[in-house]
């Protein structure tokens, strides 16, 4: 997987905006215990109609919408959501090819997790703090002790509980493919204290093994410059490059990039770069496991 580069397919004419109305249209029409075929008789079209909107496949009237969002009795807070998400679908047809896409909203992080269950190839760079695809539950509890709250509030359960089923990506069947950069600095921060970062360590070798997942190492003796700590996450959908999606976290909100194709490339092209700086996912491992011995280490020294 890495450095692996993959072909674009013409018609690239899903936006974002129209994947994630698809997304939010499915979770009201399941919510509301209907199928695709009601869904698409109540409206008079073909049966595989539903089916190409819930997938972004083709764009939805409006008043096609608005017949949807009261047949799947919707609230009002998700019948604005999905208007917004139906105007930006369609004013992304006219706009300006040098126009960079910037989405932010109160919902990003419900986005993100419609993205990641759709996409069959996730790639994340983490340059001071693990993923939290990697983190083991202590590893999270150890970065909430951190910011000075408590570690078992109901809040970090909730926390915790979702990202345990966010995880579970990883070993689901047929998973998306995973690849991971890390920075040696994320590895070596000692969070939770160093019996905790033994564990976290050796689970990320564990996880190392599996065969979607490819984790590779960048240390600090590598070339480095100043992109290195630059976080970011690459989706991608059916190996369609041209459909691809770069989030980027930002405090407290999220910005996701899908057009124009130049800033997307930017980001694919760090992502390679990076891949060419860092070791090899079998040399990553045994690093990782040898700084995993360290912690443990001086975990038994202090004993």
């Amino acid at each position: 997987m890495t450095g692996r580069t993959t072909m674009s397919t013409p018609s690239a004419t899903i936006t974002m905006q129209q994947r994630q109305l698809g997304n939010e249209l499915r979770k009201l029409r399941d919510a509301a215990g209907l199928t695709q075929e009601e869904a698409a008789d109540h409206l008079g079209r073909a049966h595989n109609k539903i089916s190409r909107v819930e997938n972004g496949k083709v764009s939805i009237s409006t008043l096609e919408l608005e017949t949807l969002l009261t047949l799947y009795r919707a609230s009002e807070k998700d019948k604005v959501w999905c208007r917004e998400l139906a105007k930006g679908a369609r004013r992304r047809r006219g706009r300006p090819r040098d126009e960079t896409s910037l989405y932010r909203g109160p919902k990003w992080f419900r986005a993100f997790r419609d993205f990641e269950q759709s996409a069959t190839e996730i790639m994340v760079t983490g340059s001071e703090v693990l993923p939290g695809y990697l983190q083991t539950e202590a590893y999270t509890r150890g970065i909430f002790a951190g910011r000075g709250g408590d570690p078992n509030a109901k809040e970090v359960e909730q926390h915790i509980r979702i990202r345990q089923e966010r995880q579970a990506l990883l070993t689901r069947e047929n998973p998306p493919e995973f690849s991971f950069v890390l920075s040696e600095s994320a590895l070596r921060r000692q969070i939770g204290g160093t019996d905790v970062m033994a564990a976290q360590l050796t689970h990320l070798a564990e996880l190392a093994l599996l065969p979607n997942i490819s984790i590779q190492v960048i240390p600090f003796n590598a070339q480095s410059y100043a992109d290195v700590g630059c976080d970011f996450v690459i989706f991608r959908f059916d190996q369609d490059t041209s459909t691809d999606i770069v989030y980027i976290e930002i405090y407290g909100d999220a910005l996701y990039l899908d057009k124009p194709p130049e800033t997307v490339h930017r980001y694919i092209d760090l992502l390679h770069r990076l891949y060419g700086i860092a070791q090899g996912p079998v040399e990553s491992r045994s690093f990782i496991l040898e700084l995993a011995r360290q912690f443990a280490g001086s975990t038994a020294r202090k004993d």
